[in-house]
């Protein structure tokens, strides 16, 4: 986050104040404090992540089943977050083997808001790592797969880091999955 993004107006403390002075409340609406706090350690070290949120306005669906038939996507949104390594889980079946990859990722809320993204729902998508090796390694297949990259599905997404558990929060906690027998990028293309 660039410094003249943030303006914050922290409370002042009157040095002169005799013994009955209201004393300083530190609760919610100390925010942008936490907002910097929050998401300076992401600015600086966290991953660099690309998002692609589900638009449902424009998404078209089927008319029997009202099942999406060719997604819109708005994105993608570069932003950075935490991620936890999803590390990944290899299955054997009668029809071949897959690969499982599942973890977490962690995205300040004033990040999104900054670079005007939405908030993060289910059935979105997120990319990180964007590496060759980790594009063929999630992959799981000897033919060449379109638009290929190291993305997931986001599964879950909920708030998190509440301020003095009140309504204000700081982060987005994003439980992500990858799975080769259907790709998250594929989605993408349509």
């Amino acid at each position: 986050m660039a410094k003249d993004q943030l303006v914050c107006k922290f409370a002042e403390v009157d040095t002169s104040c005799n013994p009955d002075c209201e004393p300083m409340v530190f609760d919610s609406s100390e925010l942008c404090m936490f907002d910097s706090i929050a998401g300076e350690h992401i600015e600086a070290y966290g991953t660099d992540l690309r998002f692609w949120h589900q638009d449902h306005e424009h998404t078209k669906r089927d008319a029997l089943y009202d099942e999406p038939v060719d997604r819109a996507f708005k994105g993608p949104y570069l932003l950075k977050g935490y991620v936890e390594y999803a590390g990944g889980t290899p299955e054997m079946t009668e029809q071949g083997m897959r690969v499982t990859w599942a973890g977490n990722i962690w995205i300040a809320r004033s990040s999104l808001e900054a670079a005007n993204a939405p908030a993060p729902l289910e059935g979105d998508v997120i990319s990180y790592w964007d590496v060759p090796f980790f594009a063929e390694h999630a992959v799981n297949s000897e033919e060449p797969v379109p638009g290929k990259m190291y993305a997931f599905d986001v599964v879950n997404s909920d708030d998190d880091g509440h301020v003095f558990d009140s309504e204000a929060f700081l982060y987005f906690k994003l439980d992500v999955r990858r799975r080769t027998e259907f790709t998250p990028e594929r989605r993408l293309a349509g």
